[in-house]
């Protein structure tokens, strides 16, 4: 007697490892950046950096204390310049695109003489991409699109002038940092976790999915009267994931009804041995190579509790974690922009500025240096902000403010959503 089984196979697929090219052969006039797909590196920088509790907490946190209170000038006349030229939330929103994607960029407007910079404004940078070089020796242009994923918006793409090469009345200033094998971009400085990242979203899933099926081990239900047709086995399948799947039904009894005891159902538990260790060992695993990545020694910073690290106190640990934070993240990241600024600032007709970054530094850690000292938070703050500044060197010569005379309906996208001209697209003569 011939017995026919049947099986069904499930095909796993392999994750590897992420390559990040500059795809510099396709047809088009601009360069495209990829992970997975050939244009979706900031796509996928945004899916990590919005479904990774981890990682989400360190770049939020980071980049506050990047911007910490503001961009200032020590020269008090510039600071009023400044307060028109570059408003404080612009700036929050470029520190932000430059911690979370390694790229930002202002849209720098110009007077009519071209003379003088008169606005700084942030623009998305997911919408920027870079024009590709043919006989130049550097970027010359940048082209906008609100979305590179649509190819009828990307018909109605603005090509922008970089800073500093035209004369236009608006260019680009792109802020980026170096990185080995790419030019037209550059990479985030926590892109070794990006995998590490999508590993804490999926364990999320995994925990909905056990919940949702009631935390019952995994089963295998063996039909014991025959192989029906596929139609047939289809709605057998439905029946039965409708009947006992989901939080619901957690702790549903079978019963069956059967011709005699040969065709009754049998049902296997698959039992994997200590599957709760396991992914607390991955959900570990996956936290601490996040924060490595951002060079973070202490969680607590950014209110993440982990496991004893051997400190006395919390505020000990926090202390010494924000010194290295300080000097090995902190500080590099203020002085990319200020470098940046600083130039496109002597550029457009303001030499010699003072810019800083007014630091911000955690309570816990400001409560315990007053205690040490006697002082009061205010004045143990004010000592310790200053000892952090990222000051320039030099003195500005009080230049006068231009005005603008810049409709926002001309402005590429604001960032504000409290005002609705802020998302009108440019538009062009």
């Amino acid at each position: 007697m011939k017995i026919n089984q049947n099986f069904s196979v499930v095909n796993m697929t392999q994750q590897e490892i992420p390559v990040i090219t500059e795809d510099t052969k396709t047809r088009y006039q601009w360069v495209p950046f990829g992970i997975i797909g050939p244009d979706d590196f900031f796509q996928n920088i945004t899916n990590a950096f919005t479904t990774s509790t981890t990682n989400s907490a360190c770049i939020e946190g980071i980049a506050d204390l990047i911007f910490g209170k503001g961009l200032y000038s020590k020269d008090e006349e510039f600071q009023k310049i400044l307060d028109k030229l570059i408003p404080q939330e612009e700036m929050k929103r470029v520190v932000f695109d430059t911690k979370l994607y390694g790229n930002a960029a202002f849209q720098v407007y110009w007077n009519s003489d071209h003379t003088k910079v008169v606005k700084f404004y942030h623009v998305p940078i997911q919408n920027i991409r870079a024009e590709k070089l043919y006989d130049n020796p550097k970027i010359e242009n940048y082209y906008y699109c609100t979305d590179w994923t649509d190819y009828k918006a990307q018909r109605s793409k603005k090509k922008i002038p970089a800073f500093g090469t035209s004369t236009e009345k608006m260019e680009l200033l792109y802020i980026k940092n170096y990185t080995p094998g790419k030019y037209y971009y550059s990479l985030p400085d926590w892109i070794p976790a990006l995998q590490f990242s999508y590993v804490e979203a999926e364990l999320s899933n995994l925990h909905i999915n056990n919940i949702e099926n009631g935390f019952l081990p995994l089963v295998m239900v063996n039909m014991n009267n025959g192989i029906p047709a596929p139609e047939e086995r289809d709605t057998i399948e439905d029946m039965i994931e409708a009947k006992f799947t989901g939080t619901r039904n957690a702790g549903r009894f079978i019963l069956t009804f059967n011709d005699d005891k040969e065709k009754q159902p049998t049902i296997e538990t698959i039992q994997v041995d200590n599957l709760h260790d396991k992914y607390k060992y991955v959900s570990e695993y996956a936290q601490d190579r996040i924060l490595v990545a951002h060079r973070v020694t202490s969680p607590l910073l950014f209110g993440i509790r982990t496991v004893s690290t051997g400190f006395s106190s919390q505020s000990e640990e926090m202390m010494t974690a924000f010194s290295i934070l300080q000097t090995m993240t902190i500080n590099p990241f203020q002085n990319l922009i200020i470098n940046f600024l600083s130039t496109a600032l002597e550029t457009g007709g303001y030499p010699d500025v003072e810019l800083y970054f007014d630091q911000l530094t955690p309570l816990a850690i400001l409560s315990q240096q007053a205690e040490d000292t006697d002082k009061t938070i205010d004045e143990v703050a004010d000592t310790t902000n200053k000892e952090m500044e990222n000051p320039a060197t030099t003195e500005d010569d009080g230049a006068g403010v231009v005005d603008s005379g810049i409709d926002n309906g001309d402005v590429l996208q604001m960032s504000n959503p409290n005002f609705t001209k802020e998302f009108e697209i440019f538009k062009q003569n």
